[in-house]
């Protein structure tokens, strides 16, 4: 390919509301800027453990491999169908 194209996550609000209203609620509480640096970084940038947003068949973001494990939640139906967002805590 001769330019690199980038690509665009516009259809995430419609395609994953559940995940979209629980990005609006952590933007309230841990700003904007630390959002979009998670956004940036496990989306983006592929880098695991800093953003990964599930909801039905859909996911985005890269996990840490731990964050991909509840064993109290085996065996328990639909505990894997609703919206999951996870992000790196800010730092202090």
């Amino acid at each position: 390919m001769d330019k690199e194209r980038k690509q665009s996550f516009d259809w995430v609000p419609a395609q994953m509301p559940g995940v979209a209203a629980l990005m609006r609620a952590r933007r309230a509480k841990d700003g904007d800027a630390h959002v979009n640096e998670c956004w940036k970084r496990g989306v983006v940038l592929k880098e695991a453990g800093w953003f990964f947003a599930r909801e039905g068949a859909l996911a985005v973001g890269t996990p840490d491999p731990s964050w991909t494990q509840w064993p109290e939640l085996e065996g328990v139906p639909g505990a894997n169908t609703g919206a999951l967002l996870m992000l790196r805590n800010p730092e202090v």
